[in-house]
């Protein structure tokens, strides 16, 4: 369901459109409004997937009153939640223009687009835009970005950097900027989204290289970001293994997680008591599954026989059936403190403090 969202000037022309969602998973559509004298040209940057079309449409008509009046539409990639409104906002301007790579036109235009519609920004030998109002627009590709077309738009005159599914992330509380706070959905999104910490690097690479460089970096998905948190995302991101990284890494460094484990078990000894883990060991091991598991000497980790992340969701969930609740949010608690200080990846927002405990993991099992 789609929050109340209203739009929100972020720079001179330039807005956010929502959407907030009564989900982790939020969207975010902007609108970039140039203008020089009698002369407007109206860009709505990864317009988004149908649930949110009404809000946007809504928003869109409070600034321009009129769809047919949207000249341009910028898309980072394919991806259904980045550009399916596209279809609509081509219903109400059969003459819109689409700018995107080839990559991402060849699976956008079955929407139901002419290429007549297309502009390429693989034509644009510089990289760079001049609409006729005399504003510059900077394309900058971020291949395997998670999408091998994947295009970031640089506005250099607001300096906002729309950076389509990079510097997205899982919400966990409101607020259109990011706080700290938000690095661990963020950490979780790229961890799940993004196939390569090479192709991650080089993007954030490209972004270091912008002159001037950006206030804003405006994500789909998530909080926008600006000031100091811009360097201090991108210098996190950068060491971050996802993708095929990450799936080598979960096997390299098993030890990582028998040390989280044994952390977590030390926690909920000291704070609820050494009865639940001794309960938790008891209850898999007398289904068989304990054994194939871990190695154990007595409550103590000493190594891990499979996957460490599926054996990790396993133990963990054993560990919090039917706990009360103040005990769940204690392991909840020692879970997420173990995943930082050892650097796992977190499974999508941690849920919330109602959630069941095989839901409050980290990478889901099948």
């Amino acid at each position: 369901m789609v929050k109340e969202s209203k739009p929100i000037e972020l720079a001179n022309g330039v807005y956010w459109l929502g959407v907030l969602l009564e989900k982790r998973l939020e969207v975010n559509v902007y609108l970039r409004v140039f203008k020089k004298g009698d002369k407007t040209i109206n860009m709505v940057i990864d317009p988004g997937p149908p649930s949110v079309f009404e809000t946007v449409q809504q928003n869109l008509l409070s600034l321009t009153k009129d769809l047919r009046k949207i000249n341009f539409t910028y898309i980072n990639h394919q991806d259904p939640d980045v550009s399916t409104n596209v279809m609509y906002l081509h219903k109400y301007n059969p003459a819109l223009k689409v700018i995107c790579t080839e990559d991402t036109w060849r699976l956008i235009s079955f929407l139901g687009l002419d290429d007549a519609n297309f502009q390429a920004i693989d034509k644009f030998k510089s990289l760079r835009g001049k609409l006729s109002t005399g504003h510059s627009i900077r394309f900058v590709p971020t291949p395997f970005c998670h999408f091998r077309g994947a295009a970031m738009l640089y506005d250099e005159s607001s300096r906002i950097l729309f950076t389509g599914d990079l510097f997205g992330g899982i919400t966990h509380s409101p607020g259109l900027f990011a706080t700290s706070v938000n690095w661990h959905g963020m950490r979780s999104f790229h961890q799940l989204y993004m196939p390569s910490q090479d192709a991650l690097r080089s993007a954030i690479d490209s972004i270091r290289s912008l002159e001037p460089k950006p206030e804003i970096l405006a994500p789909q998905h998530g909080a926008l970001i600006k000031g100091d948190l811009i360097e201090e995302f991108m210098g996190k991101l950068y060491d971050l293994p996802v993708g095929w990284s990450l799936l080598e890494t979960l096997v390299k460094h098993k030890d990582f997680y028998i040390e989280a484990i044994n952390d977590i078990l030390q926690t909920i000894s000291h704070r609820i008591g050494e009865d639940l883990v001794t309960m938790a060991i008891n209850k898999i091991e007398s289904d068989g599954t304990f054994p194939n598991l871990f190695e154990m000497k007595g409550n103590t980790v000493i190594d891990i026989k499979l996957d460490p992340s599926k054996s990790f969701k396993i133990f963990l969930d054993a560990l919090q059936e039917g706990q009360p609740k103040e005990n769940i949010e204690i392991i909840r608690n020692a879970v997420l403190k173990a995943a930082v200080d050892w650097n796992l990846p977190l499974f999508e927002s941690m849920i919330d403090e109602n959630a069941k405990a095989s839901d409050l993991l980290l990478i889901e099992e099948d």
